[in-house]
């Protein structure tokens, strides 16, 4: 359903069925300045894998909210060689509960993930800390989906097995904390207009 814009009588984006509502970003692909002028007006972390694993690029950035809202939700692309050397992307969503940004690009129905229904498939470090992560079932990618800094952290490959090219040594640094002036960088990933 389309948003109508901040108009005299609104100041936010309304939804017809919801109400008010942050607005979805079109992608970019910033710059460093850029990008930690967007990370640092943001709710929710940045999260980036680093170092990046070798032959892996930052594909762009997309986020909810930005302007005279805080972001909401932000979605990192990147893309690089999967476990057989091909083309895989990989996009790590963090958002606010509720907001339902990563359930998009992971193929859930659901805004809000079930995670009580059995034990952690895997972990990443976060933010310095061993972090659960749970599988989804989802068809033609690979989904995982837990929770760090307050967030909920969403973790989105294409093919299914791009996952293992991150999985023994998954790191993830929040770039409201971490200055990477010398990220490496790479075409806009088109994933990144489909959520």
């Amino acid at each position: 359903m389309a948003t109508l814009p901040p108009t005299v009588m609104h100041e936010q984006h309304e939804c017809p069925q919801h109400g008010p509502v942050s607005p979805v970003r079109a992608p970019a692909l910033p710059n460093s300045a850029a990008l930690a002028s967007l990370a640092a007006g943001s709710q929710v972390p940045f999260w980036l894998p680093w170092p990046l694993p070798a032959a892996w690029l930052f594909a762009g950035v997309r986020v909810v909210g930005g302007g005279r809202q805080p972001v909401q939700a932000v979605a990192m692309a990147f893309s690089g060689r999967g476990l057989a050397a091909g083309p895989a992307d990989v996009i790590i969503v963090a958002e606010t509960p509720g907001t339902g940004f990563g359930a998009r690009w992971a193929g859930v129905a659901e805004p809000e993930p079930d995670l009580v229904s059995g034990p952690a498939t895997t972990k990443a470090r976060v933010a310095g800390r061993p972090t659960p992560l749970w599988h989804l079932p989802t068809a033609g990618r690979g989904a995982f989906v837990g929770e760090a800094a307050g967030c909920w952290l969403w973790f989105v490959s294409w093919p299914d097995s791009a996952w293992p090219a991150f999985d023994d040594d998954l790191v993830l640094v929040d770039l409201r904390e971490h200055d990477v002036a010398d990220l490496p960088t790479g075409a806009l990933l088109p994933r990144l207009t489909e959520g």
